[in-house]
């Protein structure tokens, strides 16, 4: 839970470096005990007839022919339109262009066969998921190499540099990414020299009770670096994007 600041970057890089690492070499029933391939299957069965997936994630390289066809089409359908509606919103901003996101980018897929599926991409080191939640489509985690700044502490006594991107330039991107208005006291933004070693850069928390000892998830979880890319964004909120749009 993005309870403090000084927390969420570890948890994200965490998650970062789950998504960025490689799939395991071993598989099948030889991969595990007898006893806890078996505890697995059972498992799975059982996830199976309660009409959940099988597997929280799947390798990209483990998909069938029809798997792999079918992705094919959804991506140029549905994913790469996302990521392309979200960098209209972002552009000057995001650590990667459009064209950059090509389908063999893919790294993994996130509860797949469920009506709310991730697909999860690593393009020049940087991690980008994309929700598929019901028919829904939009861009729902970011993570940039720089990232890895938030998790260490400064190394000299350089007084923060002026951060890299406004506050009016914010509330702009907020809006034209959600389609609401929120107000300032539900916008908070932090200097990220305050706590780590990147120094320019500012983290952004979006949602109700922002401001509070003890904040509920942000709807919006974003730090701009020193050179006003994002280095991390994670959208919490279920779209709800005006009549004909989605996202």
């Amino acid at each position: 839970m993005l309870v403090a600041p000084q927390n969420r970057p570890t948890d994200a890089a965490q998650k970062a470096a789950d998504v960025a690492a490689p799939p395991p070499t071993a598989s099948g029933p030889s991969a595990e005990p007898p006893s806890q391939a078996g505890q697995g299957a059972n498992a799975a069965g059982g996830r199976a007839r309660r009409g959940l997936p099988s597997h929280v994630r799947a390798s990209a390289d483990d998909m069938t022919p029809d798997e792999r066809a079918e992705f094919q089409k959804k991506f140029a359908e549905k994913l790469k339109p996302a990521v392309e509606r979200w960098w209209a919103v972002y552009a000057g901003h995001s650590p990667f262009r459009p064209e950059d996101v090509t389908a063999d980018k893919l790294r993994e897929r996130i509860f797949p066969g469920s009506p709310a599926q991730g697909y999860g991409f690593v393009i020049n080191g940087t991690t980008l998921c994309i929700e598929d939640n019901r028919g829904l489509v939009y861009v729902q985690y970011i993570m940039s190499p720089g990232a890895r700044q938030l998790g260490q502490l400064p190394k000299g006594p350089a007084p923060p540099a002026e951060v890299s991107i406004s506050r009016e330039e914010i509330m702009r991107l907020v809006k034209a990414d959600s389609g609401r208005d929120f107000p300032p006291n539900q916008v908070a933004i932090t200097p990220t020299s305050w706590s780590s070693a990147m120094n320019g850069g500012v983290e952004v928390e979006v949602g109700e009770g922002v401001y509070e000892k003890y904040t509920p998830l942000p709807e919006y979880s974003m730090v701009f670096g020193p050179d006003g890319n994002l280095a991390c964004y994670l959208r919490g909120i279920t779209p709800n994007p005006p009549s004909g749009r989605r996202h």
